[in-house]
């Protein structure tokens, strides 16, 4: 589907899939623990409850809590919400409106508020959807030079953030 006609559930349809789908897996390098479309037992034992994840489930967590609750669903352009969307998934919403604050010049406080908005819609946005890839790559790189383990999922990584350069 063409980015600039991407919806919130077009995202998270993306997201489910890049994340293994309806295949629970339980990699012991994963620091996760069990996951089932992309939803951790560690960080969501609630949906873990009875012993599995659900589509629904997933989609009303991806929705709630990666979406709404860091207001990506604010970000105009699609693509650049997509991106804002998935590397929420990966490494926490407050970690990747951190790293877009970082691309923008503006200051970095993990929020998605009026200042980081503006400066959005001031900005090159391609450039700054790029540029926020590339942060992500670096990112991966420190995390895998600190955690050698982590080195078994650094191409997935690498190749997923690599997905969203426009």
């Amino acid at each position: 589907m063409p980015t600039n006609r991407l919806t919130t559930a077009d995202i998270i349809t993306d997201i489910i899939a890049k994340e293994g789908g309806a295949t629970a897996t339980h990699d012991p390098h994963d620091a996760g623990g069990r996951t089932q479309y992309g939803i951790s037992e560690r960080t969501h034992p609630e949906a873990w409850a009875d012993g599995k994840v659900t589509e629904a489930e997933a989609r009303d967590i991806y929705e709630a809590q990666y979406v709404k609750a860091p207001h990506f669903d604010q970000v105009s352009d699609p693509a650049l919400r997509a991106q804002l969307v998935d590397f929420g998934v990966n490494s926490g919403p407050s970690v990747a409106i951190g790293k877009l604050q970082r691309v923008l010049g503006v200051a970095i406080d993990g929020i998605l508020g009026v200042n980081t908005l503006k400066a959005i819609t001031e900005a090159d946005i391609q450039a700054v959807n790029n540029l926020l890839v590339a942060e992500r790559v670096r990112m991966f790189a420190r995390l895998t030079q600190r955690t050698p383990a982590n080195l078994k999922f650094l191409v997935g990584w690498v190749e997923r953030a690599l997905s969203f350069l426009r």
